[in-house]
């Protein structure tokens, strides 16, 4: 699939590769030439299942200790941030 390269070097990886390979925002990859090419790959876990380690982490919390995890958190964040 082609793309192409925007400033400052950058790239989209296309829907349906990301939904291939399961790539989601935050998630770690690798970047690196062989044999001439650039390989782009996923690595590490992802960002979903990083933050649902953290369930149970913000008890004492006065604002979130009513939500179960850090992916809740990040999402009332989002909802709070459009409503501006």
């Amino acid at each position: 699939m082609r793309v192409k390269v925007a400033r400052r070097y950058q790239i989209t990886i296309p829907e349906e590769v990301r939904e291939e390979v399961g790539v989601n925002v935050g998630d770690a990859v690798d970047v690196r030439s062989q044999g001439g090419r650039i390989v782009v790959e996923k690595i590490g876990k992802s960002w979903e299942s990083v933050m649902e380690e953290t369930r149970g982490a913000w008890k004492t919390h006065p604002v979130f200790k009513n939500m179960n995890d850090s992916v809740e958190i990040v999402d009332w964040l989002r909802r709070k941030s459009r409503k501006k």
